[in-house]
Order: structure tokens, then C-alpha cells, then sequence
């Protein structure tokens, strides 16, 4: 999912699609469907994902306050031991769970809503009951059954019920769109190759509804004319009794004895990361009334067409909350703070904390002066400013792998603060090179004059390889890690991350050379007249110049200073070069990315399952590559070796297929691959009771506490 900013808070990255290339992914994702099935039959699964238990039960349910004994501070107190202050910047970008998509509002959601299931402790690998008491799997791999906890309530009061979470997966299903995270649920309900409820839809309009009887077929996907993804008028225009088919086929997937409290889900296919894909607050259970009382869909099969793809600000929970978790949304007033209250009413025991307030506040010197007052309990760091905070460390913890937790020591009792290091990031910050830049009505500014008149650039600058290889010439890796990061990260040598299949320390990497920088620019023909600009007698862009925005989300100063390192570079090889920096906030930048209006944008991405197809497709196939209009010929080179990479059970040779993949990525270099920094996080010591589970959208509340 897209990441608001990278602090590295114990290595949290808190606040830290389009088509898939469609036809040719479906077609050579039939090898996927069939591993999936060995998986069934206790092979090794797809995706490599850890193996998830058939059966669980939930272990005895611990009190909210039970972490294991810790010393108490001897540092100052709380002045509030009831509230926790986070002073960071940027908002959600909305409240919907199954449509937002971000880190931001992930982190109020995962609070406010709960799902069937969640993750073990800090392990990336071990789930355990949450709304489910238990869960079993059938013989065929295809049926999860949950048994869930009775007597759990929403927080208007509203009884959960096996149907309310069925609506959900239902209502989160139709809804779909390109902007939400649905896209990791559809291929389990349907089958390999699919993304979203629009390619259901046309299936059904092709081949009719019998053919989604058993699941969708590869051949299926690669007959469609893919007219609707996104469309959203397009899907009202299609005829009622396909709509309502679709729906009702949906529908008939689960199985809910409200009075049993069991709900069962049948999938197309065995599908091995299903319990992960579910941990996610994309999965969260809603109070079907509720949501119709809003004014959202109310679960009739007549009317969800009207709800698909919906942009934000027409959704009309966007801004209000109404869960099972043991936090309540207070009140969120845009651009100053966002209020949780204490569920008094939790289904188990209440949080310890009364309060969590998300104050809005850019300037890192007056989120470093509440917390040196004792005004908040955490605060963005940007890693350029650590050194600030280390000063005031009493008390290190460096991450244990074998204990899959930190250990700390005392080193300063007089100091307030603890420091967290060492974990492995599974978030990076990256730069995105957009192909085919959305210029509607000739109105879009980032562009400048929209030409190449040394004023501007035209839409399709970035796809020259020329360009982009220059790009990735002028960035000066060393310099980022060693300035801002003070030497506590390393350049990524691939989009996946370290100790994954497909990292390797000598992979070819683009390095900062000013020379080689120049040599790429010179071979580029932005005027596409077949002369090299460097050749070009009547000019190009080494003789007319460019100028255009690249942009960040405001208030993120290490995003800020990676677009000036950019175009002071690149201004250095050639003053005609200008690169011009635009800080938005963080849902206008979101959406400004998928309306792929930036040319040029840094954002992060935080896995959502810890494999590296969930880092492969998302940059190669779907959902970044979408948003830079990657091309189908080049996409097309990628596809074959991230499915043979899905399917191939053997770690040793699925290395070797990425390695190839590796060197394609490097070869078109679609963008510019960033670092991967460790954790060195801050906090209070009077803060206990934190999980640090990477996959967490930020913290989660209900185990902490202060003294």
C-alpha cells in the first residue's frame, strides 16, 4: 500500500489498477491455478507465503494492559498517562476500509475496525483469531468456516452478526476500482489473473453468468474487452439482470448461520496467503444498516453499480467510523487533528488508553518541541533530524531475530527517551517516472507548457529509456544514505527486499555519475525525429531544455530533499534542466498520483504480504505501473518471469528467475529504486505495551499504555 512518509519507527513506516496487462497475464497465469491446486495437496503454496493452519482457536484472550513485565520508567512520567499524542503530518484519505488504501487512515482503521483474523505478536508469518474464535479450511483448500465470538457489538451498539461480515466482504468486493486494495481479494474468489469486480462483470456479459460458476477461467480473462475497469458510468449502462447475476453469483460464495454465528467462504482455488490477505483492515467487518443509514450501499443485488469505483469524496463514509475495535472515532477536524476514544463497551477487556489524538503538525521543530515538553508521546522524525532525538536517549533496544522482538537495556537512566534499531525495513521510499503523463484539456501545470519548448515537457517525456537512465544517473545514492540516513540504510539492488528470492548484493545498480548522466541525455530523441538530442541540429532537449514538476507529500522533508538532490543534479549537467519541487497533501498527492497527472513522484510502498510478488506486480503489473502508464510492450517482458517466479516452488530457482527479472527491471529502469534503511525509532520510555509488527498501518493501540 502506499506509504505517507518512512521514519522508521520501529521499522513500523508508519503513516508510513488499472489492467493488468490483462490478456497475457491471464493466459500465462494457468500455471499459477495449477500450483495453487498441488498446494491443496500439501505442496509447497504459489506464492511462497507461510504455510497458515488448517484449524486454529483462539489462545485464552489477554487483558490489554498483560505485555510482559517491564520495568518501570525512573525517566519523567506521563503528564497524561490516559492520552497519546502523535504529532506527524498528512491525514487519511478517507474512512471507508474496504476503498482507502494508504498508511494514514490504516492506522485510525486497524483501531476503530476488526477483522476474522490478525497477525501473531510481531511475526510476519503467524496469524491467530480475532473476531473468529476459530477457523477451519476443508480438505480441498478451497472453504474457510469461522466460528465467531458471540456477543461482540458495533460501537452504536448494533450486534455483529455472520451476515454483517459477509456484507462486507461483498460490499468491499462490488465496490472495487482501481484506487482500492480489492484487488488482493478478487483473485482468491474468482480466480488467477483477475483484479477487480469489472472483469466479473464482462466475463458474464461474454460468456454468461453459468461461467462464473466455478470460479473464472484464464481463457475467460483473455476474452474480454476490459471496456469497464474504473468506468464508472460505464457499469450503471450495463444490463440490470447481468448486475444483479454478478451480485447474487457473489453473494452464493458465502455461507452465514446468523444464528450459529459461523460464516463460510468458498474460494475459486486454493489459495495459500488467503488467511494473510484477510489480516488486512481491508477485510474489516461493517454494520450493514449502518452503512446504509449513511447512505451507502444497503446490500440489495439492484443497486451496487451505483457504488462502484467511487472517488473519495463521494463516498458517503469518508469522514465518519463505526467498528467493533476498542477505539471509537471521536471527531476529525481536516488539516488539524483526528480524536479515538476508549471503547468502554469492547468485547474484551477496554484498552488501557482513554484517548488517541492525531494532531496535524508539518514543522519538525514544533513536533520536536512537544516532545521534548512532554506535549506528545510521538512525533515524525525525519532521519535527517535523529540526531537531535539521540541526545536524549536513555534506554536502547536493538532488534533479536530469534526472538522476533527487541531487546533493551538501560544505558542513561536521566534520559527520557528509548531508541529502537536494527530491523530490516519491508517499506521503501522510491521515485516513479509516469510514461504517459494525464493532461486533460491541456490544463495540467505539472507539466509546464506541455511541450518541449524548454518551457515544459510533453506527456510522453518519460518514455524514452534515455531519460530515464539519465535520471537514474544523476541520483547520488551515497550522499542520501550518508546525509540523510546518517549511513543506516543501503541502496536496494532490486524492488524486493533483503533475504527475499531475487535479492542479490551484485545486482547491477545505477550509480551517481555525472558523465554517464550526460552521455543518456545527449542518446535521448524526446522529438522522436530519430537524431540523438546530443546530434540534433535542430534542437532537443540538450539544446532547448525541459522544465516540469516532480511532487511529494507536504510536510515530508525526505521526500522535499530527494526532489531538490534531482534537479540540483540534473540542473548541474545542464542549467537548461529544470526540475521544480510541489509539496501537496497527502490525499490531494494520492490523488494526483492516480489520476497520473505527476510526471515525476515519490511515494513509498509498504507490503501488504510479505512475498515478493507483493512487491513485483504492484511496481511491474498493476498498481504503481498503472499509475505510470507503463506500456503494455514493456510490461510484456516482465510477465512471464513474475508468474514462473509465482509458481516455482523451489527458493534456489525462483532466486534465479527474479535474478532475470532483476536485470529486465534495470534495463528499462522504470523508475528509481531508493534505500532500505533499518529501524532507529523513538519513544518515551514511559510508553510500554507496544507490537511491533511491520505489517501494522502504524501502532496499534489497544496493548499500550503509559506511566
Amino acid at each position: 500500500m502506499s506509504v505517507l512518509l518512512y521514519v522508521s519507527n520501529q521499522n513500523l513506516s508508519t503513516f508510513c489498477e488499472e489492467k493488468k496487462m490483462r490478456k497475457l497475464f491471464a493466459l500465462l497465469s494457468l500455471l499459477v491455478v495449477a500450483s495453487m491446486v498441488l498446494a491443496a495437496c500439501g505442496g509447497t503454496p504459489a506464492t511462497s507465503a507461510p504455510e497458515e493452519p488448517a484449524a486454529t482457536t483462539a489462545p485464552e484472550e489477554p487483558a490489554a494492559t498483560s505485555a510482559p513485565e517491564e520495568p518501570a520508567a525512573t525517566g519523567p512520567k506521563s503528564k497524561d498517562p490516559t492520552t497519546f499524542v502523535s504529532a506527524s503530518f498528512g491525514e487519511p484519505d478517507l474512512l471507508d476500509p474496504a476503498l482507502d488504501y494508504e498508511t494514514a487512515g490504516g492506522e485510525i482503521l486497524q483501531n476503530v475496525y476488526e477483522t476474522l483474523v490478525t497477525y501473531k505478536g510481531n511475526s510476519l508469518s503467524e496469524f491467530e483469531p480475532l473476531l473468529a474464535e476459530s477457523w477451519t479450511l476443508s480438505d480441498d483448500g478451497k472453504t474457510y468456516t469461522f466460528q465467531l465470538h458471540q456477543g461482540i457489538k458495533f460501537h452504536d451498539g448494533a450486534d455483529l452478526t455472520a451476515s454483517d461480515v459477509a456484507y462486507s466482504f461483498v460490499r468491499g468486493l462490488l465496490q472495487g476500482g482501481g484506487s482500492s486494495p480489492q484487488f488482493l481479494i478478487v483473485e482468491p474468489f474468482y480466480g488467477v489473473g483477475t483484479s477487480d469486480i469489472s472483469e466479473i462483470v464482462e466475463v458474464a456479459q461474454v460468456y454468461g453468468l453459468e461461467a462464473l460458476a466455478d470460479g473464472v477461467s484464464t481463457e475467460e480473462i483473455g476474452g474480454i474487452p476490459y471496456e469497464l475497469y474504473d468506468n464508472v458510468e460505464g457499469m450503471k449502462a450495463v444490463d440490470p439482470a447481468i448486475l444483479k447475476g454478478v451480485c447474487e453469483d457473489l453473494y452464493s460464495r458465502f455461507v452465514v448461520d446468523d444464528a450459529a454465528g459461523t460464516i463460510s467462504m468458498t474460494l475459486a482455488l486454493p489459495w495459500a496467503p488467503f488467511i494473510s490477505t484477510i489480516a488486512g483492515y481491508w477485510s474489516s467487518a461493517m454494520d450493514k444498516d449502518w452503512v446504509a443509514a449513511q447512505g451507502g450501499w444497503d446490500g440489495s443485488c439492484d443497486t451496487w453499480q451505483n457504488f462502484y469505483a467511487m472517488q473519495p469524496e463521494n463516498d458517503p463514509i469518508y469522514d465518519t467510523a463505526n467498528g467493533t475495535g476498542p477505539f471509537i472515532l471521536d471527531h476529525w477536524t481536516a488539516g488539524e487533528e483526528i480524536v479515538l476514544v476508549r471503547n468502554d463497551n469492547y468485547w474484551r477487556e477496554p484498552a488501557k488508553l482513554e484517548r488517541v489524538v492525531f494532531q496535524q503538525v508539518d514543522e519538525w521543530s514544533t513536533r520536536f518541541a512537544m516532545m521534548q515538553a512532554g506535549d506528545a508521546d510521538f512525533v515524525a522524525v525525519p532521519p535527517e533530524n535523529r540526531s537531535q532525538m539521540d541526545a536524549l536517549v536513555g534506554e536502547v533496544c536493538n532488534w533479536d531475530e530469534a526472538a522476533v522482538d527487541y531487546v533493551c537495556e538501560v544505558t542513561d537512566d536521566s534520559k527520557p527517551f528509548r531508541v529502537t534499531l536494527g530491523r530490516s525495513s519491508n517499506t521503501r521510499s522510491d521515485i516513479f517516472f509516469n510514461f504517459n503523463v494525464g493532461n486533460p484539456d491541456g490544463s495540467n501545470t505539472y507539466l509546464g507548457s506541455g511541450k518541449l519548448d524548454g518551457n515544459g515537457i510533453p506527456a510522453d517525456f518519460f518514455n524514452d529509456v534515455h531519460i530515464r537512465k539519465a535520471f537514474n544517473y544523476c541520483f547520488d545514492w551515497e550522499t542520501y544514505i550518508n546525509d540523510i540516513f546518517n549511513g543506516e540504510a543501503i541502496q536496494s539492488t532490486s524492488l524486493v527486499i533483503e533475504d527475499m528470492p531475487g535479492w542479490n548484493d551484485d545486482d547491477p545498480v545505477y550509480t551517481y555519475d555525472p558523465a554517464k548522466c550526460e552521455e543518456e541525455f545527449k542518446l535521448a530523441d524526446a522529438d522522436k525525429d530519430g537524431i540523438p538530442a546530443g546530434e540534433d541540429p535542430e534542437g532537443d532537449i540538450w539544446t532547448v531544455g525541459f522544465r516540469f514538476s516532480g511532487t511529494y507529500n507536504q510536510g515530508n522533508t525526505t521526500r522535499q530533499t530527494l526532489v531538490e538532490m534531482v534537479s540540483a543534479n540534473v540542473n548541474s549537467i545542464n542549467e537548461k534542466f529544470i526540475v521544480e519541487s510541489v509539496g501537496l497533501p497527502w490525499p490531494a498527492f494520492l490523488r494526483s498520483i492516480n489520476a497520473k497527472l505527476a510526471p515525476l513522484f515519490f511515494v513509498g510502498w509498504h507490503e501488504d504480504i510479505h512475498d515478493p510478488h507483493n512487491w513485483y506486480v504492484p511496481y511491474l503489473v498493476t498498481f504503481y505501473a498503472s499509475r505510470q502508464s507503463i506500456p503494455a510492450e514493456i510490461k510484456s517482458q516482465f510477465v512471464p518471469l513474475i508468474n514462473a517466479g509465482v509458481l516455482e516452488s523451489d527458493p534456489a530457482k525462483r532466486h534465479e528467475i527474479y535474478t532475470q527479472l532483476n536485470q529486465l527491471v534495470y534495463d528499462n529502469a522504470p523508475g528509481i529504486i531508493g534505500v532500505l534503511a533499518t529501524s532507529h525509532g523513538f519513544m518515551p520510555r514511559y510508553v510500554k505495551g507496544i507490537k511491533y509488527n511491520q505489517n501494522y498501518s502504524g501502532f496499534y493501540y489497544y496493548t499500550m499504555y503509559e506511566e
